[in-house]
């Protein structure tokens, strides 16, 4: 993980959300989820009634494309671009940022 050193994940998400718009979670982006993953993440939208596509993977995770959904955005976003499951985001959200991304409020500079 890149984040910047000394900022918190409350702190990060709150960036996240109020100052870039949660960017990282829209466009054309792919989520690689486990099969854990995509067993919640389906739980979730059934929870929260939103329409998720998911395309299954041979290893039996699911990819989620941002494109198939709403504005081309992650479909855990609200209307306020917060995540609605960020206790229990994938790992790949989790682990975000994966590497220095010019631009991005949480990420350090550094490789």
């Amino acid at each position: 993980m890149y984040r910047k050193p000394g900022l918190d994940v409350i702190e990060a998400q709150r960036l996240c959300r109020d100052v870039c718009g949660a960017l990282c979670c829209q466009g054309p982006q792919v989520l690689v989820l486990s099969a854990d993953e995509a067993i919640a993440m389906r739980a979730h939208a059934s929870r929260l009634e939103i329409e998720l596509v998911l395309h299954a993977r041979d290893d039996g995770g699911a990819s989620l494309r941002f494109p198939d959904h709403e504005g081309d955005r992650c479909p855990m976003l609200d209307t306020r671009d917060a995540c609605r499951i960020y206790d229990t985001r994938p790992t790949r959200c989790r682990a975000f940022p994966e590497g220095p991304r010019p631009g991005c409020v949480i990420s350090s500079d550094e490789p």
